[in-house]
């Protein structure tokens, strides 16, 4: 365990149109603002259809399964976070059968509505790395773990 201490340097809302791919418009947006790393505080609205994935198994290497479907789908909650200006979102979803959720893949088209909600932060350098671990009864290989790299101002333990 490895944990960082981090301020916010602003907040973002992201509104994604009507027709609009939601993932697109999240890299879009990271892209034209220059924001490198964030907590994804929320997000919420509607979808015409969505695409996401899931870890099928509790095995190392991970192996996906995606999942999609179309209409009345809504947006329950978004969350995540954005590392070296790449965005790792969870996304819960529902329709009159029940909710579910999972990973935010392309795909998920906004319909009425979509809003997102970013804290960007600063005071760590924020990475993805790949590490080897080891875990019984899941296996060993690589798997990509968050790293914090101190600034001059930073904290980390």
């Amino acid at each position: 365990m490895e944990f960082g201490t981090l301020g916010v340097k602003g907040i973002h809302i992201l509104r994604v149109d009507p027709g609009e791919d939601v993932l697109v418009s999240v890299k879009t947006f990271l892209a034209e603002s220059g924001v490198r790393q964030a907590v994804v505080l929320g997000g919420y609205g509607t979808l015409a259809r969505h695409r996401i994935h899931w870890v099928r198994n509790n095995k190392i290497p991970a192996s996906d399964i995606i999942g999609e479907g179309e209409g009345g789908i809504e947006i329950l909650s978004m969350n995540g976070s954005v590392v070296e200006g790449q965005p790792h979102i969870h996304v819960t979803l529902s329709t009159t059968a029940g909710a579910y959720g999972g990973h935010l893949e392309e795909g998920c088209i906004a319909y009425v509505l979509c809003e997102v909600f970013f804290a960007e932060v600063e005071g760590l350098d924020l990475r993805r790395e790949r590490a080897d671990v080891s875990v019984p009864g899941m296996g060993q290989g690589k798997v990509p773990r968050l790293v914090f790299h101190a600034t001059n101002d930073a904290t980390s333990r």
